[in-house]
């Protein structure tokens, strides 16, 4: 499983970024051709260390620490990760 920017605010797990392209036009709206997927990427493993998710109860993890824990979790990809807008 993958990490992928999506936009300069949202990010998507999943294993391909042309699946989680497709989640995200379905459950965001847009279209293919949006310019938010212009510079859409995915997470290098630095990336994946630099960043930080908090919970709601305050719990900081990076992404990579989210990601492990949603895998073990069952979580169904691809899906929402992150975004800077919440």
């Amino acid at each position: 499983m993958k990490v992928f920017s999506m936009n300069d605010y949202d990010w998507m797990a999943g294993e391909t970024l042309e699946s989680c392209k497709a989640d995200y036009l379905k459950n965001y709206g847009g279209d293919e051709h949006d310019e938010d997927f212009a510079d859409t990427y995915e997470l290098t493993p630095e990336d994946m260390q630099h960043y930080k998710i908090a919970d709601e109860d305050g719990t900081v993890r990076t992404f990579q620490e989210q990601l492990d824990k949603m895998i073990a979790e069952g979580d169904d990809f691809p899906q929402f990760f992150a975004s800077t807008e919440c």
